[in-house]
Protein backbone atom coordinates (compact mmCIF):
# COMPACT_ATOMS: atom_id res chain seq x y z
CA UNK A 1 0.00 0.00 0.00
CA UNK A 2 1.47 2.88 -0.95
CA UNK A 3 0.26 6.86 -0.07
CA UNK A 4 1.67 10.20 -1.22
CA UNK A 5 2.39 12.98 0.68
CA UNK A 6 2.84 16.51 -0.61
CA UNK A 7 2.96 20.42 1.62
CA UNK A 8 1.22 23.48 0.38
CA UNK A 9 1.72 27.08 2.40
CA UNK A 10 -1.11 28.44 3.93
CA UNK A 11 -1.41 31.96 5.65
CA UNK A 12 -3.30 33.88 8.04
CA UNK A 13 -3.87 37.00 9.55
CA UNK A 14 -4.79 38.32 12.84
CA UNK A 15 -4.62 40.60 15.33
CA UNK A 16 -2.58 40.37 18.31
CA UNK A 17 -3.64 42.96 20.25
CA UNK A 18 -3.31 46.70 21.15
CA UNK A 19 -1.56 48.85 23.68
CA UNK A 20 -2.14 52.54 24.32
CA UNK A 21 1.14 54.35 25.38
CA UNK A 22 1.03 58.60 26.52
CA UNK A 23 3.99 60.43 24.82
CA UNK A 24 5.69 63.65 25.88
CA UNK A 25 6.84 66.26 23.73
CA UNK A 26 8.41 69.90 25.32
CA UNK A 27 8.42 72.60 22.47
CA UNK A 28 10.53 75.30 22.81
CA UNK A 29 9.79 78.43 20.58
CA UNK A 30 12.10 81.18 20.12
CA UNK A 31 9.30 83.83 20.22
CA UNK A 32 7.28 84.61 23.18
CA UNK A 33 3.99 82.62 23.35
CA UNK A 34 1.01 85.46 24.18
CA UNK A 35 -2.24 83.09 23.27
CA UNK A 36 -1.76 79.57 21.84
CA UNK A 37 -4.11 78.87 19.17
CA UNK A 38 -3.94 75.60 18.25
CA UNK A 39 -1.99 71.66 17.70
CA UNK A 40 -2.17 69.10 15.83
CA UNK A 41 -0.40 65.38 16.89
CA UNK A 42 0.48 63.21 14.27
CA UNK A 43 2.12 59.47 15.17
CA UNK A 44 4.41 57.63 12.62
CA UNK A 45 5.26 53.71 12.97
CA UNK A 46 9.41 53.92 11.98
CA UNK A 47 10.47 50.46 12.77
CA UNK A 48 9.10 47.37 14.23
CA UNK A 49 11.90 44.44 15.91
CA UNK A 50 10.16 41.24 16.51
CA UNK A 51 11.78 39.31 19.30
CA UNK A 52 10.75 36.24 20.62
CA UNK A 53 7.97 36.98 23.03
CA UNK A 54 8.09 40.74 22.10
CA UNK A 55 7.81 43.43 19.75
CA UNK A 56 10.54 46.78 20.10
CA UNK A 57 8.50 49.45 18.15
CA UNK A 58 10.04 52.83 17.59
CA UNK A 59 8.23 56.00 16.00
CA UNK A 60 7.58 59.70 16.20
CA UNK A 61 5.15 62.12 16.78
CA UNK A 62 4.98 65.23 14.44
CA UNK A 63 3.70 68.51 16.09
CA UNK A 64 2.04 71.40 15.02
CA UNK A 65 2.09 74.35 17.26
CA UNK A 66 0.00 77.42 16.26
CA UNK A 67 0.59 80.31 18.86
CA UNK A 68 0.13 84.37 18.76
CA UNK A 69 3.46 85.93 19.57
CA UNK A 70 3.87 89.27 22.34
CA UNK A 71 3.78 91.05 19.07
CA UNK A 72 0.54 89.59 17.46
CA UNK A 73 1.93 87.62 14.75
CA UNK A 74 0.78 84.17 14.33
CA UNK A 75 3.59 81.57 13.80
CA UNK A 76 3.48 77.99 13.40
CA UNK A 77 6.45 75.76 14.75
CA UNK A 78 7.01 72.19 13.81
CA UNK A 79 8.66 69.80 15.77
CA UNK A 80 9.20 66.10 16.22
CA UNK A 81 9.28 63.81 18.89
CA UNK A 82 10.06 60.14 19.26
CA UNK A 83 8.40 57.56 20.80
CA UNK A 84 8.90 53.79 21.58
CA UNK A 85 7.44 50.71 23.15
CA UNK A 86 7.81 46.94 23.93
CA UNK A 87 4.91 44.80 23.37
CA UNK A 88 4.94 41.51 25.24
CA UNK A 89 2.72 38.68 23.81
CA UNK A 90 3.82 34.79 24.87
CA UNK A 91 2.83 33.93 20.64
CA UNK A 92 5.11 36.46 19.46
CA UNK A 93 8.12 34.72 17.22
CA UNK A 94 10.38 36.03 14.69
CA UNK A 95 9.12 33.97 11.98
CA UNK A 96 5.60 35.86 12.54
CA UNK A 97 5.87 39.03 9.99
CA UNK A 98 4.29 41.69 11.93
CA UNK A 99 3.00 45.32 11.25
CA UNK A 100 2.31 48.03 13.63
CA UNK A 101 -0.19 50.77 13.18
CA UNK A 102 -0.44 53.96 15.02
CA UNK A 103 -3.39 56.10 15.65
CA UNK A 104 -4.23 58.96 18.13
CA UNK A 105 -6.32 58.71 20.64
CA UNK A 106 -6.19 61.80 22.46
CA UNK A 107 -3.91 64.99 22.86
CA UNK A 108 -3.68 68.09 25.47
CA UNK A 109 -1.02 70.76 25.51
CA UNK A 110 -0.22 73.20 28.39
CA UNK A 111 2.20 76.13 28.07
CA UNK A 112 4.59 76.01 30.81
CA UNK A 113 6.22 79.11 30.23
CA UNK A 114 6.39 82.03 27.96
CA UNK A 115 8.22 80.31 25.28
CA UNK A 116 7.43 76.61 26.20
CA UNK A 117 4.53 74.22 25.72
CA UNK A 118 4.31 70.55 26.72
CA UNK A 119 2.34 68.45 24.39
CA UNK A 120 0.80 65.12 26.21
CA UNK A 121 -0.49 62.67 23.89
CA UNK A 122 -2.03 59.32 24.30
CA UNK A 123 -1.38 56.58 21.03
CA UNK A 124 -3.10 53.58 20.27
CA UNK A 125 -0.86 51.00 18.79
CA UNK A 126 -2.36 48.06 16.59
CA UNK A 127 -0.16 44.82 16.03
CA UNK A 128 -1.00 42.43 13.34
CA UNK A 129 0.37 39.66 12.71
CA UNK A 130 1.23 36.93 9.02
CA UNK A 131 1.79 33.46 9.57
CA UNK A 132 2.63 31.26 7.31
CA UNK A 133 2.85 27.45 7.87
CA UNK A 134 3.56 24.36 5.82
CA UNK A 135 0.69 21.66 6.13
CA UNK A 136 0.92 18.37 4.54
CA UNK A 137 -1.71 16.76 3.02
CA UNK A 138 -2.39 13.56 1.06
CA UNK A 139 -2.13 13.62 -2.89
CA UNK A 140 -2.58 10.47 -4.24
CA UNK A 141 -2.80 6.63 -3.54
CA UNK A 142 -2.58 3.67 -4.56
CA UNK A 143 -5.08 0.74 -5.66
CA UNK A 144 -5.64 -0.60 -2.19
CA UNK A 145 -7.65 3.00 -1.08
CA UNK A 146 -10.52 4.85 -2.19
CA UNK A 147 -9.75 8.31 -2.44
CA UNK A 148 -12.58 11.17 -2.77
CA UNK A 149 -11.00 14.44 -4.19
CA UNK A 150 -11.63 18.17 -3.23
CA UNK A 151 -10.12 21.02 -4.36
CA UNK A 152 -8.89 23.56 -1.39
CA UNK A 153 -7.84 27.23 -1.94
CA UNK A 154 -5.12 28.26 -0.09
CA UNK A 155 -3.68 31.78 0.20
CA UNK A 156 0.29 32.23 0.37
CA UNK A 157 2.12 35.08 1.00
CA UNK A 158 4.18 36.35 -2.20
CA UNK A 159 5.95 39.31 -0.49
CA UNK A 160 6.20 41.55 2.17
CA UNK A 161 8.31 44.81 2.64
CA UNK A 162 8.49 48.28 3.66
CA UNK A 163 9.29 51.50 1.21
CA UNK A 164 9.20 55.01 1.20
CA UNK A 165 9.08 57.14 -2.28
CA UNK A 166 9.18 60.72 -2.53
CA UNK A 167 6.76 62.22 -4.44
CA UNK A 168 6.61 66.21 -5.95
CA UNK A 169 3.91 68.60 -5.27
CA UNK A 170 3.52 71.87 -6.91
CA UNK A 171 1.02 74.54 -5.15
CA UNK A 172 0.39 77.47 -6.77
CA UNK A 173 -0.32 80.30 -4.43
CA UNK A 174 -3.98 81.96 -5.63
CA UNK A 175 -2.93 85.58 -3.28
CA UNK A 176 -1.13 87.87 -2.61
CA UNK A 177 1.49 85.63 -0.57
CA UNK A 178 4.01 87.56 2.04
CA UNK A 179 4.81 84.66 4.58
CA UNK A 180 4.58 80.98 4.47
CA UNK A 181 2.94 80.59 8.74
CA UNK A 182 2.31 76.83 7.81
CA UNK A 183 1.98 73.50 5.30
CA UNK A 184 0.80 70.14 5.73
CA UNK A 185 0.61 67.21 3.91
CA UNK A 186 -1.55 64.46 4.01
CA UNK A 187 -1.77 60.84 1.14
CA UNK A 188 -4.48 58.99 0.48
CA UNK A 189 -4.80 55.43 -1.61
CA UNK A 190 -7.36 55.15 -4.69
CA UNK A 191 -5.99 52.06 -6.25
CA UNK A 192 -3.64 49.60 -6.16
CA UNK A 193 -2.54 47.15 -8.91
CA UNK A 194 -0.12 44.63 -9.51
CA UNK A 195 2.26 43.62 -12.38
CA UNK A 196 5.23 41.49 -13.32
CA UNK A 197 7.52 42.16 -10.23
CA UNK A 198 6.06 45.29 -9.41
CA UNK A 199 3.10 47.10 -7.84
CA UNK A 200 1.09 50.84 -8.93
CA UNK A 201 0.01 52.57 -6.43
CA UNK A 202 -2.97 55.57 -7.20
CA UNK A 203 -3.77 58.22 -4.70
CA UNK A 204 -4.04 61.64 -4.11
CA UNK A 205 -1.72 63.65 -1.85
CA UNK A 206 -3.84 66.37 0.06
CA UNK A 207 -2.21 70.09 1.14
CA UNK A 208 -3.04 72.13 3.50
CA UNK A 209 -1.43 75.63 3.47
CA UNK A 210 -1.34 78.56 5.72
CA UNK A 211 0.42 82.06 5.42
CA UNK A 212 0.17 85.63 5.37
CA UNK A 213 -1.65 87.30 2.46
CA UNK A 214 -1.73 91.21 3.82
CA UNK A 215 0.76 92.16 7.38
CA UNK A 216 -0.94 95.73 7.25
CA UNK A 217 -4.50 94.27 7.14
CA UNK A 218 -3.36 91.10 8.89
CA UNK A 219 -5.23 88.92 6.37
CA UNK A 220 -4.24 85.71 6.68
CA UNK A 221 -5.51 82.76 4.01
CA UNK A 222 -5.66 79.28 4.08
CA UNK A 223 -5.24 77.08 1.13
CA UNK A 224 -6.26 73.75 0.04
CA UNK A 225 -5.29 71.29 -2.64
CA UNK A 226 -5.62 68.03 -4.16
CA UNK A 227 -3.48 66.59 -6.51
CA UNK A 228 -3.51 62.71 -8.06
CA UNK A 229 -0.42 60.97 -8.17
CA UNK A 230 0.59 57.61 -9.69
CA UNK A 231 4.19 54.98 -8.17
CA UNK A 232 5.29 51.98 -9.81
CA UNK A 233 7.06 50.07 -6.81
CA UNK A 234 9.62 47.16 -7.31
CA UNK A 235 8.45 44.40 -5.30
CA UNK A 236 9.76 40.93 -6.29
CA UNK A 237 7.80 37.64 -6.43
CA UNK A 238 4.60 39.57 -7.21
CA UNK A 239 2.54 39.05 -10.06
CA UNK A 240 -0.36 40.15 -12.05
CA UNK A 241 -2.74 37.84 -10.46
CA UNK A 242 -1.09 38.85 -6.37
CA UNK A 243 -3.54 40.35 -4.43
CA UNK A 244 -2.02 43.46 -3.01
CA UNK A 245 -2.68 45.05 0.86
CA UNK A 246 -1.13 48.13 1.38
CA UNK A 247 -0.71 51.29 4.18
CA UNK A 248 0.57 54.15 3.26
CA UNK A 249 1.35 57.06 5.39
CA UNK A 250 2.97 60.53 4.81
CA UNK A 251 6.27 61.02 6.30
CA UNK A 252 5.38 64.47 8.12
CA UNK A 253 9.34 64.32 9.89
CA UNK A 254 10.29 64.29 6.53
CA UNK A 255 8.43 66.98 4.71
CA UNK A 256 10.37 69.72 2.77
CA UNK A 257 9.05 73.05 1.94
CA UNK A 258 10.74 75.32 -1.32
CA UNK A 259 9.00 78.83 -1.49
CA UNK A 260 9.07 80.00 -5.32
CA UNK A 261 8.60 83.91 -6.13
CA UNK A 262 8.53 84.25 -10.25
CA UNK A 263 7.21 88.15 -11.13
CA UNK A 264 4.88 88.32 -8.15
CA UNK A 265 3.76 85.07 -8.25
CA UNK A 266 4.19 82.62 -5.62
CA UNK A 267 4.53 79.05 -5.41
CA UNK A 268 5.50 76.58 -3.59
CA UNK A 269 7.26 73.65 -3.87
CA UNK A 270 6.79 70.35 -1.65
CA UNK A 271 8.96 67.04 -1.46
CA UNK A 272 6.11 64.41 -0.16
CA UNK A 273 8.00 61.45 1.16
CA UNK A 274 5.56 58.23 2.07
CA UNK A 275 6.12 55.35 3.42
CA UNK A 276 3.90 52.00 2.26
CA UNK A 277 3.34 49.12 3.85
CA UNK A 278 2.71 46.58 1.15
CA UNK A 279 1.61 42.72 1.70
CA UNK A 280 1.29 41.00 -1.27
CA UNK A 281 -0.95 37.26 -1.85
CA UNK A 282 -1.22 34.76 -4.43
CA UNK A 283 -4.04 31.83 -4.57
CA UNK A 284 -3.88 28.16 -5.57
CA UNK A 285 -5.86 25.30 -6.00
CA UNK A 286 -4.45 22.35 -4.33
CA UNK A 287 -5.87 18.94 -5.61
CA UNK A 288 -6.05 17.60 -1.98
CA UNK A 289 -8.11 14.33 -0.49
CA UNK A 290 -11.74 14.60 1.50
CA UNK A 291 -12.08 11.52 2.38
CA UNK A 292 -10.00 7.90 1.94
CA UNK A 293 -10.66 4.49 2.94
CA UNK A 294 -8.86 1.34 2.58
CA UNK A 295 -10.19 -2.02 0.48
CA UNK A 296 -8.02 -4.15 2.36
CA UNK A 297 -6.88 -2.73 6.39
CA UNK A 298 -8.60 -0.73 8.92
CA UNK A 299 -7.15 2.86 8.51
CA UNK A 300 -7.25 6.07 11.30
CA UNK A 301 -7.53 9.07 9.25
CA UNK A 302 -5.36 11.93 10.21
CA UNK A 303 -6.48 15.08 9.81
CA UNK A 304 -5.11 18.97 10.60
CA UNK A 305 -7.17 22.11 10.88
CA UNK A 306 -5.88 25.45 10.02
CA UNK A 307 -6.92 29.19 9.28
CA UNK A 308 -6.53 30.44 6.55
CA UNK A 309 -6.49 33.96 5.17
CA UNK A 310 -9.50 35.48 2.92
CA UNK A 311 -8.14 39.07 1.49
CA UNK A 312 -11.47 41.57 0.75
CA UNK A 313 -11.04 44.24 -1.93
CA UNK A 314 -9.57 46.99 -1.01
CA UNK A 315 -12.42 50.10 -1.25
CA UNK A 316 -11.97 54.25 -1.24
CA UNK A 317 -14.69 56.40 -0.85
CA UNK A 318 -15.66 60.12 -0.43
CA UNK A 319 -18.39 61.32 2.28
CA UNK A 320 -19.47 64.90 3.23
CA UNK A 321 -19.54 65.67 6.95
CA UNK A 322 -21.14 68.58 8.65
CA UNK A 323 -21.96 70.20 12.23
CA UNK A 324 -22.37 72.80 13.71
CA UNK A 325 -20.58 74.94 17.30
CA UNK A 326 -22.54 77.65 19.14
CA UNK A 327 -20.29 79.45 21.47
CA UNK A 328 -21.20 80.31 25.13
CA UNK A 329 -21.34 83.64 26.48
CA UNK A 330 -17.83 83.76 27.94
CA UNK A 331 -16.09 83.31 24.26
CA UNK A 332 -15.54 86.58 22.13
CA UNK A 333 -17.93 86.71 19.28
CA UNK A 334 -16.89 86.11 15.63
CA UNK A 335 -16.58 88.94 13.40
CA UNK A 336 -14.34 87.63 11.03
CA UNK A 337 -12.65 84.27 10.38
CA UNK A 338 -9.14 84.97 10.06
CA UNK A 339 -7.95 80.90 8.83
CA UNK A 340 -8.64 77.63 9.94
CA UNK A 341 -5.81 75.66 11.50
CA UNK A 342 -4.96 72.06 11.65
CA UNK A 343 -7.90 70.14 10.91
CA UNK A 344 -7.36 66.40 11.26
CA UNK A 345 -9.06 63.32 12.38
CA UNK A 346 -9.54 61.25 15.35
CA UNK A 347 -11.36 57.35 14.34
CA UNK A 348 -13.36 55.79 17.20
CA UNK A 349 -14.65 52.91 15.79
CA UNK A 350 -14.88 51.31 12.03
CA UNK A 351 -17.00 47.94 11.06
CA UNK A 352 -19.21 46.43 8.21
CA UNK A 353 -22.94 45.46 9.37
CA UNK A 354 -26.09 44.66 6.62
CA UNK A 355 -23.36 45.07 3.65
CA UNK A 356 -21.83 48.31 4.49
CA UNK A 357 -18.83 49.54 6.03
CA UNK A 358 -19.42 52.08 8.68
CA UNK A 359 -16.78 54.92 9.95
CA UNK A 360 -16.99 56.54 13.03
CA UNK A 361 -14.99 59.41 14.75
CA UNK A 362 -14.67 63.13 15.50
CA UNK A 363 -13.47 65.68 12.85
CA UNK A 364 -11.45 68.65 14.77
CA UNK A 365 -10.86 72.35 13.50
CA UNK A 366 -9.40 75.24 15.26
CA UNK A 367 -11.06 78.80 13.96
CA UNK A 368 -8.88 81.91 14.55
CA UNK A 369 -10.93 84.73 14.69
CA UNK A 370 -11.38 88.41 15.09
CA UNK A 371 -13.13 89.68 17.60
CA UNK A 372 -13.90 93.81 17.07
CA UNK A 373 -15.36 94.93 20.05
CA UNK A 374 -12.48 93.72 21.90
CA UNK A 375 -10.09 94.19 18.89
CA UNK A 376 -8.62 90.75 20.30
CA UNK A 377 -7.39 87.64 17.54
CA UNK A 378 -9.16 84.39 19.65
CA UNK A 379 -9.31 80.90 18.23
CA UNK A 380 -11.53 78.11 18.91
CA UNK A 381 -11.58 74.26 18.25
CA UNK A 382 -14.87 72.66 16.64
CA UNK A 383 -15.30 68.99 17.18
CA UNK A 384 -17.88 67.42 14.74
CA UNK A 385 -18.91 63.71 15.63
CA UNK A 386 -19.69 61.90 12.47
CA UNK A 387 -20.46 58.20 11.31
CA UNK A 388 -20.78 57.55 7.65
CA UNK A 389 -21.15 54.75 5.57
CA UNK A 390 -21.29 53.10 2.59
CA UNK A 391 -21.94 50.15 0.47
CA UNK A 392 -18.94 47.04 0.70
CA UNK A 393 -18.28 43.86 -0.49
CA UNK A 394 -16.63 43.07 2.90
CA UNK A 395 -17.71 40.47 5.43
CA UNK A 396 -19.00 40.99 8.92
CA UNK A 397 -16.76 39.79 10.85
CA UNK A 398 -14.09 41.55 9.10
CA UNK A 399 -11.02 43.02 10.60
CA UNK A 400 -10.80 46.68 9.00
CA UNK A 401 -7.64 49.13 8.48
CA UNK A 402 -8.79 52.43 7.69
CA UNK A 403 -7.31 55.75 6.42
CA UNK A 404 -9.01 58.51 6.48
CA UNK A 405 -8.07 61.95 5.53
CA UNK A 406 -10.36 65.54 5.68
CA UNK A 407 -10.34 67.98 2.73
CA UNK A 408 -11.93 71.00 1.54
CA UNK A 409 -12.44 72.37 5.27
CA UNK A 410 -14.55 74.79 5.10
CA UNK A 411 -15.88 77.07 8.24
CA UNK A 412 -18.79 79.91 8.23
CA UNK A 413 -20.07 81.72 10.82
CA UNK A 414 -24.12 82.86 11.40
CA UNK A 415 -24.99 85.61 13.51
CA UNK A 416 -21.62 85.82 15.44
CA UNK A 417 -21.88 83.31 17.40
CA UNK A 418 -22.68 79.89 15.91
CA UNK A 419 -20.19 78.12 13.43
CA UNK A 420 -20.89 75.71 10.70
CA UNK A 421 -18.73 73.54 9.65
CA UNK A 422 -18.02 71.45 6.31
CA UNK A 423 -15.70 69.18 5.11
CA UNK A 424 -15.24 66.23 2.87
CA UNK A 425 -13.79 62.47 4.02
CA UNK A 426 -11.56 60.42 1.93
CA UNK A 427 -11.17 57.37 2.97
CA UNK A 428 -9.35 53.59 2.32
CA UNK A 429 -10.89 50.59 3.69
CA UNK A 430 -8.99 47.05 3.68
CA UNK A 431 -10.79 44.13 5.13
CA UNK A 432 -9.40 40.79 5.91
CA UNK A 433 -10.75 37.61 7.63
CA UNK A 434 -9.61 33.85 8.26
CA UNK A 435 -11.48 30.97 7.27
CA UNK A 436 -11.32 27.70 9.66
CA UNK A 437 -10.46 24.79 7.39
CA UNK A 438 -9.38 21.28 7.99
CA UNK A 439 -7.03 18.67 5.42
CA UNK A 440 -6.16 14.77 5.58
CA UNK A 441 -2.53 14.77 6.43
CA UNK A 442 -1.74 11.45 7.34
CA UNK A 443 -3.12 8.03 7.39
CA UNK A 444 -2.39 5.05 10.10
CA UNK A 445 -2.82 1.46 8.46
CA UNK A 446 -4.02 -1.09 11.11
CA UNK A 447 -4.97 -4.77 10.80
CA UNK A 448 -6.54 -6.85 7.67
CA UNK A 449 -9.67 -6.96 7.15
CA UNK A 450 -11.98 -9.90 7.76
CA UNK A 451 -12.22 -12.22 4.61
CA UNK A 452 -16.06 -12.08 3.93
CA UNK A 453 -18.61 -15.03 4.48
CA UNK A 454 -21.03 -14.34 1.86
CA UNK A 455 -21.82 -13.79 -1.46
CA UNK A 456 -24.64 -11.62 -1.42
CA UNK A 457 -24.83 -8.80 0.79
CA UNK A 458 -28.20 -6.42 0.85
CA UNK A 459 -27.80 -2.85 2.20
CA UNK A 460 -30.40 -0.83 3.72
CA UNK A 461 -29.97 2.75 2.85
CA UNK A 462 -31.49 5.45 4.02
CA UNK A 463 -32.88 8.67 2.40
CA UNK A 464 -30.08 11.31 2.37
CA UNK A 465 -27.22 8.63 2.58
CA UNK A 466 -24.07 9.18 -0.41
CA UNK A 467 -23.16 6.12 -2.00
CA UNK A 468 -19.27 7.58 -1.11
CA UNK A 469 -20.64 6.84 2.60
CA UNK A 470 -22.53 3.20 1.72
CA UNK A 471 -19.04 2.01 -0.09
CA UNK A 472 -17.38 3.18 2.94
CA UNK A 473 -18.95 1.30 5.25
CA UNK A 474 -18.87 -2.06 3.43
CA UNK A 475 -14.92 -1.68 2.38
CA UNK A 476 -15.76 -1.62 -1.36
CA UNK A 477 -14.46 0.44 -4.38
CA UNK A 478 -17.51 2.80 -5.74
CA UNK A 479 -17.06 1.74 -8.84
CA UNK A 480 -18.37 -1.76 -7.68
CA UNK A 481 -20.87 0.04 -5.86
CA UNK A 482 -22.29 2.21 -9.01
CA UNK A 483 -21.83 -0.63 -11.60
CA UNK A 484 -24.23 -2.36 -9.36
CA UNK A 485 -26.52 -0.47 -8.69
CA UNK A 486 -26.79 1.43 -11.89
CA UNK A 487 -29.80 2.87 -11.57
CA UNK A 488 -29.11 4.27 -7.83
CA UNK A 489 -28.18 8.24 -7.52
CA UNK A 490 -25.23 9.81 -6.02
CA UNK A 491 -27.28 10.49 -2.75
CA UNK A 492 -30.37 8.84 -1.80
CA UNK A 493 -34.07 10.14 -2.93
CA UNK A 494 -35.83 7.87 -0.63
CA UNK A 495 -35.18 4.79 1.68
CA UNK A 496 -33.53 2.15 -0.56
CA UNK A 497 -32.10 -1.47 -0.68
CA UNK A 498 -29.04 -1.89 -2.24
CA UNK A 499 -27.85 -5.24 -3.45
CA UNK A 500 -23.75 -6.42 -3.83
CA UNK A 501 -22.65 -9.46 -5.46
CA UNK A 502 -18.82 -11.17 -3.72
CA UNK A 503 -18.97 -14.28 -6.51
CA UNK A 504 -16.62 -12.63 -9.30
CA UNK A 505 -14.35 -9.83 -6.94
CA UNK A 506 -13.49 -10.58 -3.59
CA UNK A 507 -13.24 -7.19 -2.07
Amino acid sequence: MAIEKNAMNVVSKFKLGTEQISAECNIVTEEQISKLISYCVYPMVINEEVLVGEVNVSGKIAVKLTYMTQENQIVCRDSICDFSSKYSNAGIDPSLKINVCSKLVDASAVVLSDNNVKINSVIELIYTAIKQEEISYLSSADESFCVKPTEIKATTLTAIENQEFEEEVKVQIKDKFEKLISVDADVIVKDVTAGSNFISISGEIITKTMFLSDSETGKIVTQSNSESFKRELEVAGVSQTSMVEISLFPRKDLLKVDTITEDSNTSLNLTVVSKANICAYDESIINATEDIYSLTNNIEIVTESFKKLNLGMSEYFESKIEGNLTLNETQPRVDKILATSSPYIISTNSYIKDGEVVLEGVAYANVIYLNDEEMTTNSIQIEVPFTISEKTSGKEDSELYVSEVLDDVDIIVKKGRELYFDAKIKATVNSYSNENDAIITDVAIGEELPERDCAIEIYFGKEGDSLWDIAKSLNISLDRLREQNSMVPEILEANTNLTIYFQKNKK
